[in-house]
């Protein structure tokens, strides 16, 4: 897993991947797969915590996968932020 947590694939790819066609679903395909991978992180971490109570996995191992999941979910909030405010601002602009 990486740093971050989340991997965006290469858009300029999955636009080859598909072909000229455009309007295919690709930012709603890509929204699902890092809303997955958020998810998928907040359950790694929670199971970890789950197996440092049971003696499963070290409290370092737990505490390892919950930075992961905290910084997955830090990187999501700002996407999410700067997505707002980029709609504000195109909201804001004034009509010709």
């Amino acid at each position: 897993m990486n740093p971050i947590g989340l991997t965006l694939p290469n858009s300029l790819a999955m636009h080859t991947a598909q072909g000229s066609s455009r309007g295919g679903g690709t930012f709603g395909q890509l929204l699902n797969q890092a809303v997955s991978q958020l998810e998928n992180s907040q359950n790694q971490a929670n199971q970890a915590i789950t197996g440092a109570m049971t003696g499963q996995m070290t409290v370092t191992q737990a505490m390892v996968s919950m930075s992961e999941a905290q910084s997955t979910l830090d990187v999501a909030t700002s996407i999410r932020n700067n997505v707002v405010q980029a709609y504000q601002s195109i909201m804001n602009m004034p009509v010709g």
